[in-house]
């Protein structure tokens, strides 16, 4: 227990004291003696009644003295102080304080059996104590959202409450942002202006919660910035932090195990310790508790390791994949959740205009074969013209008719299976009479078909053929056709193709690709809620030789996921902890619930207070989930509510707080100005003291001194 000042410089006061002695030294003056024999009695019965009066004195005098003693003590402000392990020490005078409390995700680490988070609230609450009454102070909980903390008060019951309610969130944490905005509240008090400014920090110390290049924060005040105290309290108390995380998940098809075959990537990052070896690695697929792959990895020391699972998914559609590592200090990155979505099985309707028996003069031979390839998803069903008449078009998702010379009748039916979702692919040929085009499918064609034109002849050489000078990359079904993939499409050589008229007035189809005399190669419209593509030359050998070219293969099979919609069910990339999430539900259905990783359903207010906004006609929301994990989405339609699998969307915790390496405190030191405007806590030392205020005291001894003396004059 030591002795402290809040205004050591009025102890100057003391000299008051000395007044009492003055005076009593003054008027203790001896008169020179003069023998008179007849005042001897009156003397000696003096001298009796000094005797007693003396004791009398001698307690006026102490008592005056210590009044006056106990007064100039008390406006010095004496307080008895106490160490308080796991804080800060205070500065010289009073200062007005903000403390920064980390709430990151970091955070989490379990050390000793209980989160770092547990014992960092403690410190903060610690620091808090340690200030006297006359230094004003504020709380910020540094948990990823934007910083918003108002300028230091005397209202500590409040700050309290601040520090006391705070809870460890599970996004990425900057510091340096928060210390800026701690820095910015301390300017905002212009009745504090002549107070210290102090800035308290209570953190993990890793590294990836600072951005050291940047200025350090400063202060604003009426005379131009200035450099506050910063003290760090590590709430690690120096201890290493290793950790094991699955920082990535990826999924791309891989057609070599089968149609519905993917190929996932996981990324395992270590940090803060030794290198990893045979770490457990399992795949689960949605919430099944048996893994689907067990497998093992090894990671370098401070580094990432790859490790790539396949598996074959038994049906198409909504599917989550989740991979994990064995539980560790800090769970939240020892499993990462994706949402895929399985390519469904596509049924094709192939009807082929110009049969033959040779295969690779057989109009739908090239054709069939790029659709049923092992690899593919497309299930195609092949018949000649005549049998069209009989087809049952609602079993299919999209139908090719190509080069066929009629529909037999079936021209409105097949505007209706458009109409209502269908897909319809037309190629040209010899068969084809555009006149007859017009009439049995109206409304149909992109185009209005006109005349074929030949750009050479077969075996004249390629130089007059004519080629694909212009194609639509950005086009969901061609985004496959950039780079290097581009040159099996400019590659293609076109002997013959049909000429098209201007679109009817009103009417904007897509050219895809075009030729290089600007006639169009291929052109897509919408009808209803379908699309019809049409391909100006032939899918046979006949007038080019595009079928035998490298691209024809993914072209057809992505012709046909797009017509029939499939090309459309993918998933956007997982959303991060405290990064907005755009959900489209659709019309006619309206959100009822959000469910969390754990289960729990959120509605209502609850997702007003975490950030929900729905959108104009209710047919999307936004949302900011605070928790990684698979959140899925309760829809209302219909007077039902059923969870909705293709809605589901993966949250994955930001990276930077899976590495747990920590930050050299001289280093971090050195940012803030050096030892005269930082302290950085490295080792979980750092000590504060705790004050007692003694100067109350003082002033009740004061007056009952005073009350003393009252009673000793009377």
């Amino acid at each position: 227990m030591t002795l402290g000042f809040l205004n050591p410089a009025l102890l100057w006061g003391l000299l008051a004291a000395a007044i009492p002695l003055v005076i009593h030294l003054f008027f203790r003056r001896r008169p020179k003696p003069t023998p008179f024999p007849a005042i001897d009695f009156v003397l000696r019965a003096r001298r009796q009644t000094e005797q007693r009066l003396r004791l009398k004195k001698v307690l006026l005098f102490t008592a005056r003295t210590l009044l006056l003693a106990a007064a100039a003590l008390a406006i010095a402000r004496p307080r008895a102080e106490r160490p308080v392990a796991g804080a800060v020490t205070a500065g010289d005078g009073p200062q007005a304080t903000v403390i920064v409390l980390d709430a990151s995700a970091s955070m989490q680490y379990r050390l000793g059996g209980e989160p770092i988070f547990t014992r960092a609230r403690a410190d903060a609450l610690s620091a808090l104590t340690g200030l006297s009454g006359e230094e004003p102070a504020a709380a910020l909980v540094c948990d990823g959202r934007p910083p918003a903390v108002a300028a230091p008060s005397f209202d500590k019951g409040a700050v309290r409450r601040v520090l006391a309610e705070a809870v460890v969130g599970s996004g990425h944490a900057d510091l340096t942002t928060c210390l800026a905005a701690a820095a910015r509240a301390l300017g905002d008090a212009k009745a504090q202006e002549r107070l210290g400014k102090r800035i308290v920090v209570v953190t993990d110390l890793t590294a990836a919660a600072w951005r050291l290049d940047v200025p350090p924060p400063e202060v604003p005040g009426p005379k131009g910035p200035v450099r506050p105290r910063v003290e760090v309290v590590d709430a690690a108390r120096g201890a290493e932090l290793p950790n094991a995380a699955v920082t990535g998940l990826a999924a791309e098809p891989d057609p070599a195990v089968g149609p519905r075959g993917y190929r996932l990537t996981a990324a395992v990052s270590g940090a803060g310790g030794a290198a990893l070896k045979d770490v457990p690695l399992t795949l689960r697929l949605g919430g099944e508790a048996r893994p689907a792959i067990r497998a093992f990895v090894d990671v370098p020391a401070g580094a990432t390791a790859r490790k790539t699972l396949s598996h074959a998914f038994a049906a198409g559609g909504p599917a989550t994949v989740s991979v994990a590592l064995p539980a560790d200090a800090l769970p939240l990155d020892d499993e990462r959740v994706l949402t895929i979505t399985v390519p469904r099985e596509i049924r094709a309707l192939v009807v082929d205009g110009a049969p033959s028996p040779v295969k690779y003069r057989d109009e739908a031979y090239f054709v069939e074969s790029a659709l049923g390839s092992p690899a593919s998803p497309v299930r195609p069903v092949l018949i000649d013209a005549e049998a069209l008449r009989e087809a049952d078009l609602g079993k299919f998702d999209v139908v090719f008719l190509l080069n066929v010379r009629v529909v037999s009748g079936r021209g409105a039916d097949l505007k209706r299976f458009v109409e209502e979702g269908g897909g319809l692919f037309l190629s040209m040929g010899d068969q084809v009479d555009p006149d007859s085009y017009e009439r049995e499918l109206p409304g149909l064609l992109p185009l209005p078909l006109h005349l074929v034109k030949t750009a050479a002849e077969r075996g004249q050489g390629d130089a007059r053929a004519a080629r694909l000078a212009r194609v639509d990359e950005a086009h969901p079904a061609l985004t496959v056709f950039t780079g290097d993939a581009r040159e099996g499409l400019a590659g293609a050589r076109f002997y013959r193709y049909m000429l098209t008229r201007p679109a009817p007035k009103g009417e904007a189809p897509a050219v895809l690709a075009a030729f290089d005399d600007g006639a169009p190669a291929l052109v897509e419209a919408r009808r209803g809620r379908g699309r019809v593509l049409l391909f100006t030359s032939t899918t046979d050998r006949d007038w080019n030789d595009w079928p035998i070219r490298t691209s024809f293969l993914p072209a057809m099979q992505r012709f046909a996921a797009w017509l029939s919609g499939a090309l459309e069910e993918r998933r956007d990339l997982p959303t991060a902890v405290g990064a907005p999430r755009l959900v489209k539900l659709g019309e006619g259905r309206s959100l009822s619930a959000l469910v969390g990783p754990g289960g729990r359903e959120r509605q209502g207010r609850e997702l007003e207070a975490a950030g929900l906004e729905t959108t104009e006609g209710g047919e999307a929301f936004s949302f900011t989930p605070r928790e990684p994990g698979l959140w899925q989405v309760k829809v209302a339609e219909r007077g039902a509510e059923r969870l909705d699998p293709a809605l589901a969307f993966a949250v994955v915790p930001d990276p930077r707080e899976s590495d747990t390496r920590r930050l050299q405190p001289a280093e971090l030191t050195a940012w803030l100005g050096g030892e005269a405007h930082a302290r950085v806590d490295g080792q979980g030392t750092a000590t504060a003291t705790q004050g007692v205020p003694l100067w109350t005291w003082l002033l009740a001894a004061a007056v009952a001194l005073l009350l003393v003396e009252g009673f000793l004059l009377g």
